[in-house]
């Protein structure tokens, strides 16, 4: 699960290894992404779906930023009607990688975020509370939590090892976040360092 915003990603060493072989690689992994969504396999995404690769690419924009891209995106290749090329896509994705124009918030930035909103210092933050603070519909929020991004935010924040449902736990949902972020974005940049490690049980 991808959400906005999340703990801070090191892959600072991936872009200063992209010589040829390394950026080629890069150039692979945003090509998988992207097929991900490209359900009518010509090299085109909807609009609504460039946050989501960019997000599981690593990469973190505001709405406000978010929606500039996506303008110059489309406005880049008026022939796909209002879609988003793969050529294009590719190219904001790479620049934005080796710039690291949008990486994810750090742990103590995002503990500071939550206790904000924890004004009583309880450690834990009521569900309606976090909901009227952060979603473009309850809140005043521009850049907040669209329905969707709301629901599937609350479904993994919330503990679910308890009966207790109404409650978000920030500090272990950072943790959370943290590690299953750095997982996942470890994973999908071995091989743009050029050297992915074996697979378990492999022999050298």
């Amino acid at each position: 699960i991808l959400l906005k915003p999340v703990a801070k990603v090191q892959i600072t060493a991936i872009m200063q290894e992209a010589s040829a072989p390394s950026l080629h690689h890069l150039r692979k992994v945003i090509k998988e992404a992207f097929a991900l969504f490209d359900k009518l396999g010509n090299d085109t995404v909807q609009q609504d779906e460039v946050g989501t690769i960019m997000r599981y690419l690593g990469q973190f924009p505001t709405e406000a930023q978010l929606s500039e891209k996506i303008r110059e995106l489309v406005d880049s290749d008026p022939s796909r009607e209002g879609l988003v090329s793969f050529a294009a896509f590719e190219k904001m994705m790479l620049r934005d990688l080796i710039d690291r124009a949008h990486d994810p918030d750090d742990s103590e930035t995002l503990l500071a975020a939550f206790r904000v909103l924890d004004t009583r210092g309880l450690g834990y933050i009521e569900v309606n509370e976090i909901t009227a603070a952060l979603s473009t519909k309850e809140g005043n929020q521009k850049d907040g939590f669209k329905d969707k991004e709301m629901f599937d935010f609350l479904d993994y924040a919330k503990e679910g090892e308890t009966a207790d449902s109404s409650r978000i736990y920030y500090e272990d949902y950072i943790a959370k976040l943290t590690e299953d972020t750095e997982r996942h974005l470890e994973s999908l940049y071995q091989d743009a360092r050029g050297s992915a490690l074996p697979k378990p049980g492999a022999t050298a």
